[in-house]
């Protein structure tokens, strides 16, 4: 079964196998979300070779080894190779790495939901069983629909100082 968590990535290690589209989306939303994001790979697509020179990522140019998940929080097995895919992500169960496997879900420990941020909130859909990418994104895309239109009450119910709105602190 497969639990939506919502995982906090600020200053966190991020590793992003792959130098192509797919790892060059999944290193952006990383580095969105505050993390340290690596990425090894032999070469860069033209917007992660951007992210390198930039020193916004901190790029390894080779293929990627064991050890690179070394104190990773998160990593992300986004190559054009099932096999390279597959590896990482048995070696993120080894070392009990979190870990998308881009080309095929059931490898990996994790799976990314399509998410959309309706004003202070995030909104993420995921598959449980077969993956269905496309159904995902509809329900995603319908949800912050919903979410905007105004139909929805979005009123806080907790307090800034993190206590429940309502309710009376017991006396000692």
């Amino acid at each position: 079964m497969t639990t939506l968590l919502g995982i906090e990535l600020s200053g966190r290690s991020v590793l992003i196998v792959g130098g192509g589209p797919v790892a060059d989306r999944r290193a952006r939303a990383a580095l969105d979300d505050g993390a340290r994001v690596t990425v090894v790979a032999p070469e860069l697509d033209a917007g992660l070779g951007g992210l390198a020179a930039s020193a916004k990522v901190d790029w390894r140019p080779r293929p990627v080894r064991p050890e690179d998940l070394d104190g990773v929080w998160l990593v992300q097995a986004a190559t054009d190779s099932a096999e390279v895919n597959a590896a990482v992500a048995d070696w993120a169960s080894d070392q009990r790495v979190w870990c998308v496997n881009a080309g095929n879900v059931e490898q990996g420990s994790a799976r990314t939901p399509a998410t959309a941020h309706g004003d202070d909130l995030l909104v993420g859909v995921v598959s449980v069983g077969s993956p269905d990418p496309r159904r995902v994104r509809a329900v995603r895309d319908q949800l912050i629909v919903l979410l905007r239109s105004g139909r929805l009450d979005q009123r806080r119910h907790r307090r800034l100082d993190g206590r429940a709105a309502g309710r009376e602190r017991l006396a000692s």
